[in-house]
């Protein structure tokens, strides 16, 4: 039988990465993109959006654990965590670990993602009854809600796509500037960045010299392995307020 592939194209390298696959479980297309979720064997379940790789059952580790190693040493105190996007859940699962979140808020456009994400990624949702108390979740447009949130958080954390149709908005000065209001006096932000190979002058210079703009300080970037994403290396920049 000839194997099937799931290809992702990256038009700034003029690359494909390429999985072989046994089935198709899901396609949906939201009012937001097309959601997919495959079977693999050598990845196990990998969720697809708009023709881009989110995240596999194998690598998924790579990105959350990436983004905790950033934290783990910030978290000292009962701590309000906000995280705009991370619909399939992998984020939360991952942060489920550390005692002292006092309340983890989520705010996620896309209902269809987490509808979708619980059913086949069931993992990732598995939680003690006690985390799950602390999560609230929000299914809005994560610019619009944070112009209006009067909440303030110790740690957001922004896990969308690249900038695209719908997430462009979450790299503008505007947003980091709702954002910093509702952070916490030497609370942080953490966002992911792109690749440090491809998106330096696109998405992670813009980016710091906006957050320093708002009033963010000392903007890091920190670069992690990730197979599965355009040339394999990814990143997060992390800033805080002084």
């Amino acid at each position: 039988m000839k194997k099937k592939l799931i290809s992702e194209y990256n038009k700034e390298t003029d690359t494909v990465f390429s999985v072989y696959y046994r089935k198709r479980l899901v396609k949906l297309k939201s009012e937001f993109q097309t959601i997919e979720v495959f079977q693999t064997e050598k990845l196990g379940r990998v969720l697809i959006m708009d023709k881009c790789f989110m995240i596999t059952e194998k690598d998924y580790k790579y990105y959350h654990e990436s983004c905790l190693e950033i934290l783990k040493n910030k978290i000292d105190k009962k701590i309000d965590i906000l995280i705009i996007g991370g619909g399939d859940f992998a984020l939360v699962k991952s942060l489920s670990k550390f005692k002292k979140i006092k309340s983890l808020t989520l705010v996620e456009i896309d209902e269809k993602v987490i509808e979708i994400c619980k059913k086949f990624f069931p993992y990732f949702f598995k939680f003690t009854q006690e985390f799950y108390k602390k999560i609230n979740i929000i299914i809005e447009d994560g610019y619009t809600w944070a112009k209006k949130n009067q909440k303030k958080f110790d740690v957001t954390i922004i896990d969308c796509t690249d900038p695209n149709n719908i997430a462009t908005k979450l790299y503008s000065y505007n947003f980091y500037k709702y954002i910093f209001q509702n952070t916490k006096k030497n609370g942080y932000i953490i966002q992911q960045s792109g690749s440090p190979i491809i998106h330096s002058s696109t998405i992670i210079k813009p980016m710091c010299n906006k957050l320093e703009k708002v009033g963010f300080k000392k903007p890091q970037l920190f670069t992690f392995p990730m197979p599965t994403y355009p040339m394999g290396t990814w990143s997060f920049v992390k800033s805080h307020k002084g």
